[in-house]
């Protein structure tokens, strides 16, 4: 029986190939990677639709809006189903109602673990993802085309209430975030730059 055998030039270019394409094949993606990209996006404001599941709602609720963050700030205006606006601060989330004198306040020293679902939220947009490591074990998967980001509270009196905060992105856009709570409820942030 006789086996071919690829000429000598023929080989040669295949592994010529093979070297050229490794550098293109895509690396897994690390945690300071995804914060780089972050940090490289400028902070504008993005356009938000909302979809909030839950074992104890008849239907999906849905809202939509604008958001915009910095290093202290993450503000969602809510446009649809009613006008409403929410800010994360550091030491704080607020409700400010259209028709309302003062804001609703609830301090995060009241709600340790309101406040580290808060200031994650806060923090991911603020691109600063390494301040999550004190509260949420980090797992980064795909590459920095597509990627995602699980952040798996690691504090018991955190996990009693959240099970998993998940981002999804593509290059520097942040486009998903998903918050799924231990009773089985998820909420779906959908994020769009605006035009």
């Amino acid at each position: 029986m006789r086996y071919w055998r690829p000429p000598v030039r023929l080989a040669f270019m295949a592994v010529v190939l093979a070297c050229a394409a490794g550098p293109a094949i895509a690396q897994p993606v690390t945690v300071a990677d995804l914060q780089r990209l972050l940090q490289e996006q400028p902070r504008r404001e993005l356009r938000f639709r909302e979809t909030r599941e839950s074992p104890w709602l008849a239907a999906p609720l849905e809202s939509s809006g604008r958001m915009r963050s910095s290093a202290t700030l993450l503000e969602k205006r809510v446009e649809q189903p009613r006008r409403e606006t929410w800010q994360i601060l550091p030491d704080r989330m607020q409700l400010i109602a259209p028709d309302a004198t003062v804001a609703k306040q609830l301090m995060f020293s009241d709600a340790p673990a309101v406040a580290a679902l808060a200031n994650a939220l806060r923090q991911v947009m603020a691109g600063d993802l390494q301040a999550l490591d004190k509260d949420f074990r980090l797992v980064p998967g795909g590459d920095a085309r597509l990627w995602t980001l699980q952040l798996i509270p690691r504090r018991p009196d955190i996990a009693r209430f959240l099970t998993q905060l998940e981002l999804q992105g593509a290059g520097p856009q942040l486009q998903v975030i998903v918050i799924l709570e231990s009773q089985g409820e998820r909420t779906t942030t959908v994020l769009t730059p605006e035009p």
